[in-house]
């Protein structure tokens, strides 16, 4: 049996492109620890793709979402995109950079980590930012 993870996320501010102005965007946690990738930054609340987050990747890997942005802040650019399978009561990322490779034959070679998720937590944590994220927009 694999190592079952929890998903998490918290706020942090973080510089885009002008120094002066910060911006605050969102990082998943693993276990606690924010999944931090050197040269990518946190997600925009614009970036994050809910319904991407919820289903089965589909086999091209540009449909597959993003969970950490370029640091150029356009998340169509270079990322850390995760391939998502549910599978039974779990759900499972295989987390790779896009830059790396254009074809989903590629992922594995590309791969930064791979974390296995209860369905039932995951979907929760999903669906509690989702909410949040709305209220914030209404703002």
């Amino acid at each position: 049996m694999c190592k079952i993870n929890e998903l998490g996320w918290i706020k942090k501010q973080f510089i885009e492109h002008n120094p002066d102005e910060l911006k605050e965007g969102y990082v998943f946690t693993i276990d606690g620890e924010p999944l931090e990738f050197r040269d990518f930054q946190p997600l925009g609340w614009y970036d994050i793709e809910f319904d991407a987050l919820l289903k089965n990747s589909e086999d091209d890997v540009y449909e597959c979402p993003p969970v950490a942005c370029c640091t150029c802040g356009d998340v169509g650019c270079d990322s850390v995109r995760a391939f998502i399978e549910f599978k039974d009561d779990y759900v499972i990322w295989i987390l790779f950079i896009l830059h790396e490779c254009r074809e989903i034959e590629s992922v594995k070679q590309s791969q930064v980590g791979t974390y296995t998720f209860a369905k039932k937590q995951y979907c929760q944590v999903l669906n509690l930012l989702k909410t949040i994220i709305d209220k914030e927009e209404l703002e």
